[in-house]
């Protein structure tokens, strides 16, 4: 009798075949309501492709399968990921809509505890904070316990502990920040860690700010403590305990638990002494949910605007992305089954280790060898492994059951060998949330550190610290104010790079701080990809690399983001690479686009330098923008009506926007409704959950507490007056303002501020222009000889350059000496740099392959470097002098008939390119006289003899051999030679060599940039 399946299990069945039912109707819909042909054919595109998913949109809402919210939003993401596809494979230029992104609330911690016991919780703070007004009355822990959790808001129980043990044992430390009351703890949990160290050991370090009452209470505490000593427990569950059974409470009985008295307390907090915070806060306070703040290193940074190192140490070049379309590895749709087929039985016998480790050894080789996605390669590959530590198939079993069929669906489309560091700590997050409890989100994270740690292992991709909480796994918190970005931007300008590379840094840091872009997604933006107007672009997979999810795939907004001097730095290299080549946003001079790992490598080393901060990296420009995001809705907030506190001050400091700006800001992008703005957070960070926003990447909440705090009113009566030592001629003027009181607490304490480390020095936020000569690429030379050559308006290009009327005017002349000028030109008055026809050229044509091109920027590096010593600077000017003077635009090779200028020549040359990449023609040796062949000697000794053609054809006349002059011709081999030579291995006309006129290019540009500064003497043509 066939066993019949469960409900629950019928039921998923169910749903699956309803999900594919509308994903397949979906794409039927799009075939029908858009038309691609026509939308490549007309004028306007993008207004055509409006109305065409408008219409699709339409018939989506009326069709009974897509009736509910979220059958509808399986459907309409299915169309827009189709509309994707067609888009990106017959490249039209045209936008389409976001997906739409789905998370639940999390239950409400509120049904927690009932309404009487609230009450209950209530009338024990009334007894209690009345009872401790008495002169009779003398603090003990257990009063400090209940003002940390009413007055101060602690309602985590590692963190109260751990503040009851210092406090008892006299370690407690209060100092300020920003004036707020705050105290430094290590909590022994089993939370992450966060760039802290305790004597070679990772910490969970924490910032707890305090209330003022609370800290003057402490204090308060520590001076009676001096005299008596009472011997009492200090776990906070004893504590509790003694709570519940001391005889004066029996008409205020604590009937429930201390966890259910810490998540009551909100009711006191909230209801009666007003502390007024967003919902989700308190579900940060009583940890349901996780934020992490900042070491204290990360604070002293903030404050004092610490700097500690020079650029000496970063890297300065970055390697270009190959310009080969990066799409994810074809996946098999049948593989979740194929593995899960291993596990079954054969009738009533178990499977062995034996069956079950060759069926998994199988598929494993045969996804090694079809060019299967890594992801599945490493699920296949990691359970392996267990094959090895288990006895029995069955544990085997339940590794696979908690992460085979998540890993799977989630890794689908993903490019994991392309992922820098932080992209994998980025996705697994998300992963990770995924899991419905604490010990599920453990239990993946666990599996998941096997799965990196053998793809590392097997596979050499980056490691990553550990996610799972049992081997205390790395929390990267990190952030950025305003005067350490500007003071970054700043130092940028002096790393020795190429035009474009500076640009391609300073545009990764404004997008990355101010939007929150990832430098995966940074590097590949195309020009396509922002709008005309500037005013937003669109984070899309295209060749040059994927998003890690679909909550990643977002517009960002330009217009609204980025600050006025941004926008104006956005705009110009757009406008420079809209005329150069390549269609990325970012790119090398060749037009190639950036590697992502290249690029960060170099911000994370000018960030951490200008810092002085070792634990920053690229990714904390991501958790900048996103702190600040949330700060600003936080001190914008009409709620918080803020009274002047320098904190306040402070906070805003930080902020890259004046107020007008971030009520713009916060208008256009937030809702009115409290519990919608961290969905409005989360969406711009391209995050499906807000918890991973928060938990990950927003670092300033502890602070906003502490100054919610500071404004608290305690309803402290005259007697509390007494018990806190206020003067009588101060108490009509602090009852009047009861606020005022926490002011007078905070003088009354006395706090020294966070020290200031020693050997530091402080940052400078760069207001002044730099003093460093401005350096500029051949592209700028070109772009603007160009337009002027056009006869169109260049001022505008000049003013995009920042190019003085001196400089250009300079470029100008020596282009016209290259065109005019009898050293460039032949016995017969020819040109030997322009085609005979081309009467108005002032520029080169460059090389036709985008290798060359590199080549020649590579050349220009090099060039810049040799030429900053300067006993190099005369026989690098005769280099470009020789090679434009004797060269033909007709060859791509340079003639020499002096072996002493070859010589020297040669000797500049290979400090420019691979010596392997010369080649040498020389003609007549054999022929020569001795003496000349003498002195060609120490040139052919230069070159391997591989490099060097001899072409002796003999001349006879009359039966006499004439004695000929050596002459010899210089050329470069082209990047694509042997490609280009393989591809022609059938063809009738074969050709042993490719060669470029790199060389003549280069020294074309470099003439019109310095070309006053050589000396052609008197040279003949």
């Amino acid at each position: 009798m066939a066993q019949r399946k469960s409900g629950i299990k019928e039921r998923a069945e169910n749903r699956s075949k309803e999900t594919l039912k509308r994903k397949n109707l979906s794409k039927r819909i799009v075939r029908e309501s858009i038309d691609f042909d026509k939308i490549i054919a007309s004028n306007d595109p993008q207004t055509i492709f409006n109305a065409m998913w408008e219409q699709l949109d339409k018939r989506l809402l009326e069709n009974k399968h897509f009736q509910g919210y979220l059958g509808y939003v399986e459907g309409y993401n299915e169309a827009v990921k189709c509309c994707q596809d067609y888009i990106e494979n017959k490249d039209i230029d045209i936008g389409f809509p976001k997906l739409i992104v789905t998370s639940y609330r999390p239950k409400s911690f509120r049904n927690e505890v009932t309404f009487s016991e609230n009450q209950q919780i209530l009338d024990f703070y009334l007894y209690w904070i009345d009872g401790i007004a008495s002169k009779a009355y003398e603090l003990t822990i257990t009063d400090l316990m209940l003002s940390l959790i009413f007055h101060s808001a602690v309602l985590k129980k590692p963190i109260l502990q751990t503040l009851i043990s210092r406090i008892s044992d006299k370690s407690l430390t209060i100092e300020s920040i920003f004036e707020l009351p705050v105290t430094t703890l290590i909590i022994d949990d089993d939370s992450y860690h966060t760039n802290t160290y305790n004597d070679s050991t990772a910490v969970h370090e924490v910032k707890v700010f305090l209330s003022p009452l609370t800290s003057y209470l402490i204090k308060l505490y520590n001076k009676k403590g001096k005299t008596k000593k009472v011997s009492l427990s200090t776990d906070i569950h004893k504590l509790y305990q003694t709570l519940q059974m001391t005889k004066s409470l029996s008409q205020n009985q604590l009937s429930m638990t201390l966890k259910k008295f810490l998540i009551g307390a909100v009711y006191v907090l909230e209801d009666y002494l007003f502390l007024d915070l967003p919902e989700h806060t308190w579900y940060l306070l009583i940890g349901w949910d996780s934020t992490y703040g900042l070491s204290t290193a990360n604070w002293q940074s903030l404050i004092f605007n610490i700097s500690h190192e020079t650029l000496a140490n970063v890297t300065t070049s970055i390697e270009y992305h190959n310009d080969v379309v990066v799409e994810p590895r074809k996946a098999n749709p049948t593989i979740t089954v194929e593995i899960a087929k291993l596990f079954k039985k054969n009738k009533d016998e178990k499977i062995s280790m034996t069956t079950f480790s060759a069926g998994l050894k199988q598929l494993y080789e045969r996804l090694s060898t079809s060019d299967a996605p890594l992801s599945e390669i490493a699920i296949v590959g990691w359970l392996l492994t267990k094959t090895v530590t288990c006895k029995k198939v069955s544990s085997v079993q339940t590794y696979s059951g908690t992460i085979t069929n998540r890993w799977l669906s989630l890794t689908q489309g993903v490019a994991l060998e392309e992922h820098t560091e932080e992209d994998y700590i980025q996705f697994y997050s998300e992963l990770i949330e995924l899991g419905k409890s604490k010990d599920a989100k453990n239990t993946i994270a666990t599996r998941i550190d096997e799965i990196h740690e053998y793809l590392v292992n097997q596979h050499n991709i980056e490691p990553i610290a550990p996610l799972s909480s049992t081997k205390r796994a790395h929390h990267r918190t990190g952030y950025l104010s305003e005067t350490m970005f500007q003071a970054i931007l700043s130092s940028a300008d002096n790393l020795e790079m190429t035009k474009d590379e500076l640009e391609a840094v300073k545009l990764a840091l404004i997008l990355g701080q101010r939007c929150g872009l990832r430098i995966g997604e940074i590097v590949k933006i195309r020009l396509k990809d922002v709008a005309i107007t500037s005013a937003y672009l669109e984070v899309r997979d295209n060749k040059y690399g994927n998003n890690k999810t679909g909550s990643a795939l977002r517009r960002t907004l330009l217009e609204q983001l980025l600050t006025d001097s941004d926008m104006l730095f956005f705009r110009k290299v757009e406008l420079i690479r809209g005329e150069g080549k390549g269609d990325t946003l970012i790119a090398n001079q060749a037009g190639m686009a950036y590697r992502a790992s290249d690029l960060s490598k170099i911000l994370s080393q000018l960030i951490k330098t200008v810092t002085g901060l070792p634990h920053l990296t690229t990714h904390h420009l991501r958790h900048s923008f996103l702190t600040n995001f949330q700060l600003m809705s936080f001190m914008y907030d009409q709620a918080n009506n803020f009274k002047g506190h320098k904190c306040t001050q402070a906070l805003k400091d930080l902020l890259p926007y004046d107020e007008e700006k971030s009520c713009e800001i916060l208008a256009y992008i937030e809702t009115s409704l409290q519990y919608k703005k961290i969905y409005a957070l989360a969406g711009v960070a391209g995050h499906a959950s807000p918890s991973t926003t928060f938990e990950s990447y927003v670092h300033l909440t502890d602070i906003q507490i502490g100054l919610l705090l500071w404004h608290m009113d305690y309803h402290l009566t005259s007697k509390h007056h007494e018990l806190i030592s206020i003067p009588r001629r101060l108490k009509k003027q602090l009852a009047a303002s009861p606020v005022a009181v926490n002011d007078y607490l905070l003088n009354k304490l006395k706090l020294k501020p966070l020290p200031k480390p020693k050997h530091s020095k402080r940052l400078k936020r760069a207001d002044k222009k730099s003093t460093k000569p401005k350096r500029y690429s051949f592209d700028e030379v070109r772009q603007i000889l160009e337009v002027h050559n056009r006869e169109e308006d260049f001022k505008e290009k000049m003013d995009v350059y920042k190019l003085d009327q001196n400089t250009f005017e300079m470029w100008l002349e020596n282009a016209r000496r290259l065109r005019n000028d009898s050293a460039f030109k032949t016995t017969h008055g020819n040109s030997r740099l322009f085609a005979s026809d081309d009467n108005r050229s002032l520029l080169p044509v460059l090389d036709r392959y985008a290798e060359d091109n590199h080549m020649l920027m590579q050349m220009t590096n090099k060039f810049r470097d040799l030429y900053k010593i300067k006993d190099n600077r005369e026989p690098m000017l005769q280099f470009v002098g020789l090679t434009l003077t004797n060269s033909q635009y007709y060859k791509n090779h340079i003639s020499f008939n002096e072996a002493l200028d070859l010589y020297s020549y040669i000797q500049i040359l290979r400090q420019l390119v691979l010596k392997k990449n010369i080649n040498l023609k020389i003609y007549h040796y054999a022929q020569a006289k001795d003496d000349d062949k003498k002195e060609w000697q120490p040139v052919m000794k230069l070159l391997a003899s591989s490099q060097i053609k001899n072409c002796n054809v003999a001349d006879k006349l009359n039966g006499n051999v004439y004695k000929k002059k050596i002459r010899a011709e210089l050329s470069l081999s082209s990047q694509t030679e042997q490609t280009r030579l393989n591809n022609r291995e059938k063809s009738n006309l074969p050709i042993k060599q490719w060669t470029v006129r790199t060389l003549q290019i280069f020294c074309h540009y470099a003439f019109i940039m310095i070309g006053q500064r050589i000396n052609l003497g008197d040279h003949k043509p």
